[in-house]
């Protein structure tokens, strides 16, 4: 352990400063703990009696020691008496006592008695007891350790007064003159008759309280503190005092708790001379300036607010000359035209008077505007927008200056969004022009009226034309890549850029405050220096008094944009679902009823990125943003690899362009629904002129819209529609004039050297009307023979059957008839009128309907009784 004691002249005690060192391994613990013990028999000016005292001073430190009585006998209380001459005690500084204990002197030095509060010998821990009884007396204080390590404490052993001593004199310090504003004097009390005092020389024990005293008392001397205290808590004290008039005064002192030996001395800092004379001049009192909101109530040392202003629309503010404390310098007054209000950019916290004003008002204060003045901005004055302005107010002839507590933003008032390529002639409509294609680059741009605006507008919405499914996608493109939701930073007021895009088909605007800036008064907001409530963040007429602003800056109400079509079209080709011969087709196969096929397919408009276009929409017409006529054959620009002569044409079913959208009903017109056009197109295909082998034909479609919108020639039909070149041949046949002649007709196709029967055939009727029976020969005559159908066509055969002419009274009914068929008209004249017989009498053919077996009617003969029949027929009789 190791403890040494320190002395500072002149200072009332000596300090201990102790280090204990408990090592490692010695056996401390809480039930044997290192105790450090100070025990002193007080002496307390010789008598040695005196009184116990325990306290915490007014640094937090513990005090523990005696005083002698004053009056025979000691108070009940510990604390201590003001004005002692003599005390001695322990005082800590740094840690804190453990214990302590205050009682007669010879208790303290026994080894044997445990009971014995005060005694250090003992085992027991000092009871931290205080005697309240005038008695010889003893101190002592106990640091405990419970645990190896090393300990540093300190603490004071005070051996003074708590009474003022002897000094010299009471100094004040003064500068001698000063304006109306407040001015510090000081006030010390010296130990030496030298002024100024030295420092060593101040007093730094007890306490010296007093008042410091002007005379005259007119004109008004104001102090918030006249009091003072010096001593061992403060050496040197500040006393503030301000004039109201221009006057010359003395100071002094008064109400000194003890008298100096030499009175009261005064110290003219200015001239470091010695003089009590101090004089406040006429110069009104200003330390600076305050601007605030003007309508507002004033309040010192704290913010005063601004609120939000709109570029080019006039303002007031309240300028205020300031004390140094804050409070209104009622008699300011300036010399003419000497005081600039300026607004200065704040963006980088500073508004310091390097700072260029982009406003500035001159004024001039006198002393009837009691240190306020309202100062008019007009809409002229500030026409741009800055995001963080302060008010900046400039004394030059006093070199006097101040800034608003406040910073605040002046907004633009508005966005009108405009574009130099994409603005929609009137009226709006699908007929607009200019014509855009949906996902290219078109101009846009929000422009404030001004040329400062440097903030980002963002997109809350847009609105599509009346009647469009969704609303389309705008962005632009920025060095990171597309930006929704927003336009590109402003510079000179305008946010702009030429490569925005819309995703859509027709026609967008914005509707007011769409397009908004919710940063830029962000200064503000946050303080609710503007307004953010629904119903008024968009407020430029403001409300109240004075007026607040909404903090957003919103867009008025734009023109229609557009009008965007698809970039192009998309065609997917589905399954065809008939074939006209079930598995195949003839060319030129096809009836009022019957397609020679059907074409299911879907058409998609997309915009430039392959997103489908929602807004493409509706049934064609005038008020139709969808402009592809889906009912007209020659929006399709049908093609196909068919031989040449084949013409592709639409079929006359109604209707030709059928819709397969889910849901419709059958023979519904094809129509656009979002984007797309799920259609059925019954088409045909004609005889070419010549023969030609049989082939897959593949039909391709490259609709084209009103617009011009197009797609690549697409195949709507892979892999292709097996067609044949088809046509009918009627066999010959012959037999008895006894029994019914069956008669082949077959459907056949040419496979690139002949004629060969078209086996998969079984779809072809020929109506019997339509068959003539011609050239009666031998003994044959119409209508001895009739004709009807022994079977459908099947495998390409079609069989028709002649009944047995047999006999006419002896005569056999022998001969022959030529059977043709009527492929398309029938025989006019003057050619002799067709019949044919399917009953008892002769009846007129038809018209035939089967022009996809060509133009030549097919004929055959069928022959009775003249060549000898394959059958043996045998008469019995029984």
């Amino acid at each position: 352990m190791t403890v040494v004691w320190k002395y500072t002249l002149p200072l009332s005690y000596v300090t201990a400063e102790v280090t204990v060192n408990i090592p490692l391994l010695y056996p401390v613990s809480t039930s044997n703990p290192f105790r450090y013990y100070h025990a002193v028999d007080t002496y307390l000016g010789g008598n040695d009696n005196g009184c116990g005292i325990r306290y915490v001073d007014t640094n937090g430190r513990q005090v523990v020691g005696t005083y002698p009585v004053i009056n025979g006998n000691c108070p009940s209380s510990t604390t201590l008496p003001a004005n002692l001459d003599i005390v001695e005690s322990f005082r800590e500084r740094s840690g804190r006592f453990s214990n302590y204990c205050v009682g007669r002197w010879d208790t303290f030095w026994t080894y044997d008695a445990q009971n014995n509060p005060c005694g250090i010998g003992k085992t027991n821990a000092l009871n931290n007891s205080i005697s309240t009884t005038n008695i010889d007396t003893g101190a002592a204080i106990e640091y405990d350790f419970t645990a190896p390590g090393i300990y540093t404490f300190s603490y004071d052993f005070v051996i003074g007064s708590t009474y003022v001593p002897s000094y010299d004199h009471l100094e004040i310090r003064h500068p001698g003159t000063s304006t109306l504003c407040p001015v510090d004097i000081q006030v010390l009390a010296c130990l030496s008759s030298t002024v100024p005092c030295p420092a060593s020389q101040i007093l730094s024990s007890g306490s010296l309280t007093g008042d410091l005293t002007v005379s005259p008392s007119s004109p008004t001397v104001t102090s918030p503190n006249s009091s003072f205290e010096v001593g061992g808590n403060a050496q040197i004290d500040t006393v503030t005092l301000q004039g109201t008039a221009a006057a010359t005064y003395t100071l002094g002192a008064s109400g000194l708790a003890r008298l100096p030996l030499n009175g009261v001395k005064c110290l003219n800092t200015a001239t470091n001379s010695q003089s009590c004379s101090f004089t406040f001049n006429s110069t009104a009192c200003l330390s600076t300036f305050e601007c605030m909101e003007s309508g507002l109530t004033y309040a010192a040392n704290t913010r005063n607010p601004i609120y939000t202003k709109l570029a080019g629309r006039a303002f007031d503010l309240d300028v205020y000359a300031l004390t140094s404390n804050g409070t209104k310098a009622t008699g300011y007054a300036s010399a003419t035209d000497s005081v600039t209000v300026e607004l200065v950019n704040d963006a980088n916290g500073a508004c310091g008077t390097s700072i260029a004003p982009l406003a500035k008002k001159t004024v001039t204060f006198a002393s009837t505007d009691v240190g306020k003045k309202t100062i008019s901005f007009s809409a002229a004055d500030v026409p741009n927008a800055y995001p963080n302005l302060r008010c900046r107010v400039v004394d030059n002839n006093l070199n006097k200056n101040g800034c608003s507590s406040d910073n605040f933003a002046v907004r633009p008032q508005a966005f009108t969004l405009t574009s130099s390529n994409a603005t929609a002639s009137l009226p709006a409509g699908p007929s607009s022009t200019p014509i855009r294609k949906a996902g290219t680059d078109f101009q846009l741009q929000a422009v404030t009226g001004e040329s400062n605006y440097n903030g980002t507008p963002r997109v809350a919405s847009l609105t599509a034309h009346t009647g469009a499914p969704v609303v389309g996608i705008l962005t632009y493109e920025s060095v990171d890549g597309p930006i929704a939701g927003s336009f590109p930073p402003a510079a000179t007021g305008i946010s702009a850029a030429t490569n925005f895009k819309y995703s859509e088909v027709g026609l967008f605007q914005f509707l007011a405050n769409s397009v908004y800036d919710d940063n830029f008064a962000e200064v503000d907001r946050a303080k609710g220096d503007c307004s953010s409530a629904p119903a008024t963040e968009f407020d430029n007429v403001g409300s109240g008094t004075p007026k607040l602003y909404g903090c957003k800056v919103g867009s008025v109400t734009s023109s229609y944009f557009g009008r965007f079509i698809p970039d192009h079209f998309k065609e997917t080709s589905g399954t065809p679902d008939t074939y006209a011969c079930t598995t195949f087709v003839y060319y030129g196969q096809f009836t009022p009823t019957m397609p020679s096929f059907n074409a299911p397919f879907i058409i998609t408009a997309e915009n430039v990125a392959n997103v489908k276009t929602q807004n493409y929409h509706g049934d064609y017409g005038a008020n139709s943003y969808a402009r592809l006529d889906l009912s007209k054959f020659n929006s399709y620009n049908f093609s196909s690899n068919a031989p040449a002569g084949a013409t592709l044409s639409a079929s006359p079913l109604v209707p030709t362009f059928e819709s397969t959208a889910a849901g419709a009903p059958a023979n519904t017109p094809a129509t656009w629904n979002r984007g797309e056009a799920r259609v059925k197109a019954k088409l045909q295909l004609s005889r070419p002129p010549s023969k030609s082998v049989p082939q897959n034909v593949v039909v391709s479609a490259k609709p084209v819209d009103d617009d011009g919108v197009t797609s690549d020639t697409t195949s709507i039909t892979s892999p292709g529609i097996p067609f044949r070149y088809g046509r009918l041949a009627i066999g010959s046949a012959h037999g008895s004039e006894l029994l019914p002649l069956t008669v082949p007709v077959e459907a056949q196709f040419w496979n690139g050297s002949a004629f060969v029967r078209s086996t998969a055939d079984a779809c072809t009727s020929i109506p019997i009307q339509t068959f003539a029976m011609k050239t009666y020969r031998g003994n044959l005559n119409a209508c001895e023979t009739q004709l009807s159908v022994a079977s459908a066509m099947a495998g390409g055969v079609l069989r028709m059957r002649l009944s047995a002419p047999g006999v006419s009274g002896t005569t056999p009914n022998t001969g022959s008839v030529d059977l043709e068929v009527n492929l398309a008209a029938k025989d006019a004249p003057p050619l002799p009128p067709e019949r044919v017989c399917t009953g008892s009498a002769e009846s007129n053919s038809n018209d035939g309907a089967l022009p996809w077996f060509g133009t030549t009617d097919p004929s055959g003969r069928a022959t009775f009784g003249i060549y000898k029949a394959p059958i043996i027929y045998m008469r019995e009789n029984f």
